[in-house]
């Protein structure tokens, strides 16, 4: 057996995922572990339908096991994303491989992109840069360009390269003997418009199915993934409706005080100030989010403090490895990942967050903060639940 682990969204599964497994497979891979976002994803916004969905999507797509990538490292930067992701890989105990999608497919680049990143080199010019007011990520860039070069700096450049080289830090860090696969990505861009082909980017076909509807997406996905998101959307857990959030948001943050603000993840240097007085002025979200941007503080950023404020998201709950693995779904295939694991993984696996919050203190704050967002996220869909059904829904089996 030889296991890959792939880091994903799937917001939602398309083809051009499809192809990542399959790749994946094709580098080696028997059996394929998928680390998953739940309801909330990277950019700070709430995932287009609910996970369980998502994962049975990316079940019927070729993947083996889904297990959860918890809300902290889901909505965090891409350090924090790929530390939880990378922390849950290694805690299997069974993973070999962790496959990537990558715009250059440079695997050797990336890795000494990794090592220019910490390197003290970079440690030392990385503040004076800052100083001068560029945003983080500029600032590094500019700071391995001048260091390194610029083909090592354009690692940096682009969304799935720049996650690839925070995942092989990640790997390095903790000394993993997992070995990082780079499949080259194909298709349009990250958050580009049209397809090419049967390829398209998620943020194109989360617009299409929000305006034509989920059919609109009728050859860009497997036809058994896309029947699972049919199947989704006729029992009202997706799509999650952007406007749905809107006034739940407000007045969320309008309740909050500066120095609450100044509580969350990414919040320094006087960003609560900006954020509190973008929230007393706004008077929609897009507002809030314009108002508090800068040059220093990018949109995304601004988008995560802001979904942080609302879930109540605290500091520093990213800051350590993920304290246990939750199973969304599984095949057969995953059925043989779990039966290994429960000899080799290191953190306690389970379906059940029920059962995972009774472990320790570290384990209940991240359940009940995933059960809390799970009951705000579904106020965003067109069938509402009760709260808790996080702790009452089961994985998907089959």
């Amino acid at each position: 057996m030889t296991v890959a682990a792939i880091i994903a969204e799937y917001n939602p599964f398309h083809n051009g995922h499809a192809r990542h497994i399959e790749k994946t497979r094709e580098a080696g891979a028997t059996h394929v572990a998928v680390i998953m976002s739940g309801n909330f994803t990277q950019r700070g916004t709430p995932a287009v339908a609910e996970k369980r969905a998502r994962a049975e999507a990316a079940l019927m797509g070729g993947a083996d096991l889904v297990v959860e990538l918890p809300l902290p490292y889901a909505a965090g930067t891409a350090q924090r994303f790929a530390l939880g992701a990378v922390s849950i890989a290694e805690g299997m105990g069974c993973v070999d491989l962790l496959s990537f999608g990558s715009e250059s497919g440079y695997l050797t680049i990336l890795e000494a992109a990794a090592e220019a990143v910490d390197s003290e080199e970079l440690s030392a010019r990385l503040p004076e840069l800052l100083a001068t007011g560029m945003t983080f990520a500029k600032a590094r860039h500019n700071a391995v360009s001048e260091l390194f070069g610029d083909e090592v700096a354009d690692m940096l450049t682009t969304p799935n390269d720049s996650l690839a080289v925070e995942y092989i830090r990640q790997l390095r860090l903790i000394g993993s003997r997992i070995l990082p696969v780079a499949v080259r990505r194909e298709g349009p861009g990250h958050d580009r418009e049209g397809a090419q082909g049967e390829i398209a980017s998620a943020s194109y076909l989360r617009g299409l199915w929000k305006s034509g509807g989920i059919s609109a997406l009728r050859g860009l996905a497997p036809e058994k993934s896309l029947g699972v998101l049919m199947r989704a959307a006729e029992e009202g857990k997706a799509p999650f409706a952007d406007e749905a959030q809107e006034k739940m948001m407000l007045a969320a943050l309008r309740r909050l005080t500066p120095e609450q603000l100044r509580e969350l993840p990414d919040v320094s240097e006087g960003l609560e100030n900006r954020v509190y007085a973008a929230i007393r002025q706004a008077v929609t979200l897009g507002e809030v989010y314009s108002l508090s941007k800068s040059k220093r503080y990018t949109m995304a950023r601004i988008r995560r403090v802001v979904l942080a404020a609302f879930l109540g998201i605290p500091r520093g709950l990213s800051a350590a490895p993920a304290p246990y693995i939750r199973i969304l779904g599984f095949n057969r295939r995953g059925r043989e990942i779990l039966a290994v694991m429960k000899r080799t993984a290191s953190l306690p696996v389970s379906d059940s967050l029920a059962y995972l919050r009774k472990l320790d203190s570290a384990c209940l704050e991240f359940a009940d903060l995933e059960a809390r967002s799970t009951d705000l996220y579904t106020l965003g869909l067109p069938r509402v639940l009760p709260c808790g059904s996080d702790f009452t829904d089961g994985s998907i089996r089959l």
